[in-house]
């Protein structure tokens, strides 16, 4: 598969990555002139000259297409999302449990904490205004009027697109 897709070159030529999308996408070359893309998703996807070839791990597209990524790693997505009930949260989260009556996730941010944060967006009233904050103290939000929790970032600078709207 691989060999036809490669036709018209010399199977011996490094291919050379160039990332668009850290970590995601990249633009694939030989010899300065575009061949084909590379995208990653549960494994690689390399199309060349519209052939396309699945590849399940880094090690062997890198042995099999002998593809270079120069300077940039390719890195595998580890990032381990933090949550507490659904909502995102900075740190590894401890104590999480959901308060009923203010209907926020709570936690902690070590094992005997006694200082409760609120996992997800939120935009906050202070006095000079509405701002945006993830992830505040529980005492900041029972202090001022606030809107969240909100599960994306996307969703809270919506909300604060219509407050200023108003």
């Amino acid at each position: 598969m691989l060999q036809n897709m490669l036709s018209g070159y010399k199977v011996d030529t490094m291919l050379q990555a160039k990332p668009i999308v850290p970590d995601k996408f990249w633009i694939v070359e030989r010899n300065g002139q575009k061949v084909g893309t590379l995208r990653r998703d549960e494994g690689f996807v390399l199309t060349v000259n519209d052939k396309k070839a699945r590849f399940p791990d880094e090690a062997t597209l890198l042995a099999r297409a002998k593809i270079s990524f120069g300077n940039a790693i390719v890195k595998q997505q580890t990032k381990v999302e933090n949550e507490v009930h659904g909502f995102p949260c900075k740190t590894k989260p401890y104590n999480g449990i959901y308060d009923l009556k203010r209907k926020l996730p709570l936690y902690t941010k070590t094992e005997k904490s006694q200082s409760f944060y609120c996992a997800g967006y939120y935009c906050i009233e202070f006095e000079n205004g509405w701002v945006k904050a993830y992830c505040p103290k529980l005492i900041t939000l029972s202090r001022n009027n606030f809107i969240g929790p909100l599960k994306t970032k996307l969703e809270m600078q919506e909300q604060l697109r219509k407050m200023s709207n108003e």
